[in-house]
């Protein structure tokens, strides 16, 4: 079995000590590994492989998974995929339970590829434009606090950088009113407009917090979490609701919706794609075509 091990050099915790590592506990369990790094232009793949492990955040699993169809076009979903968790959240590892110690990693997916396909996780993929999401999405607040995170920071700090970087914007609270619109999960359409929007395609957002219990890797739909208003307070209301597992749905000006299609009426920016900013402009979220395989 020949595995393409993806890493982010430098992802959240990434050490070299435990890719190493890595390489040997998969090989112990018959994979035949090839470590490939990422480069400032995303991942890179040999295409060779039978499974790609991505050792790093949902950031790394984005940029594989752009790359697997940059690569092979609607057959990326046929190429099955797992997680070594380094990145600064993990949002995606956390939810379907990968281990982060090497031997009991290689196990598991030893396991999971003797069990075969209809055991693993399909995860019908949504898009924006062209980017993938693997997780989730947000415009608002938390956006911009992604858009000012320092790099150098995140490498020393990893995630509580982004809690800094919302600090530093008390003071200049972004607020702008988005008109969206779209379609439901049962073909209705709507419309709304609200001044901060969450995307959430897997269960969790921020950590192990979620916002939607219906939100999942397997759903083929996606949550939109909009706040009608995007005050300092609200934001903070929310994010003590998420931090306490308490339902936020109900909470004053926030509307839930389980959605497959989302249009903003303008480009909005800066949007948070999987932890990272993206200053492309895009204006629609849709069903990419493809599902992913996570062999689990």
């Amino acid at each position: 079995m020949k595995m393409d091990l993806v890493y982010n050099p430098v992802a959240g915790s990434f050490r070299a000590e435990r890719l190493e590592r890595l390489a040997e506990a998969f090989a112990a369990q018959g994979f035949a590994v090839q470590p490939m790094a990422t480069t400032a232009e995303g991942a890179v793949l040999s295409g060779e492989a039978d499974l790609v492990c991505v050792h790093g955040g949902d950031g790394t699993l984005r940029d594989t998974v752009q790359a697997l169809m940059q690569k092979t076009g609607q057959d990326a979903g046929e190429t099955p995929l797992c997680l070594a968790p380094a990145g600064t959240i993990n949002l995606v590892a956390r939810e379907l339970g990968y281990a982060r110690d090497p031997l009991a990693l290689a196990q598991q997916l030893a396991s999971g590829w003797a069990r075969g396909t209809d055991s693993w996780v399909h995860s019908p993929l949504y898009a924006l434009g062209e980017t993938p999401i693997v997780s989730c999405l947000s415009i608002g607040p938390d956006s911009h606090a992604v858009a000012g995170v320092s790099p150098t920071l995140k490498m020393r700090i990893g995630r509580y950088a982004y809690g800094a970087a919302m600090m530093k914007q008390l003071r200049r609270w972004p607020r702008a009113p988005m008109p969206i619109s779209g379609e439901l999960a049962d073909g209705t359409p709507f419309e709304t407009q609200a001044e901060a929007a969450i995307v959430s395609h897997g269960a969790l957002y921020g950590g192990p917090f979620q916002l939607s219990r219906a939100a999942a890797l397997k759903a083929d739909s996606v949550e939109l979490i909009t706040m009608r208003q995007s005050t300092r307070t609200g934001t903070a209301a929310l994010m003590t609701a998420a931090m306490l597992g308490r339902p936020v749905e109900g909470m004053r000006g926030i509307e839930i919706r389980t959605c497959r299609r989302i249009t903003f009426a303008d480009c909005v920016a800066p949007v948070q794609v999987d932890g990272d900013h993206m200053p492309e402009c895009a204006h629609t979220i849709e069903p990419a075509g493809i599902s992913l395989r996570y062999c689990v």
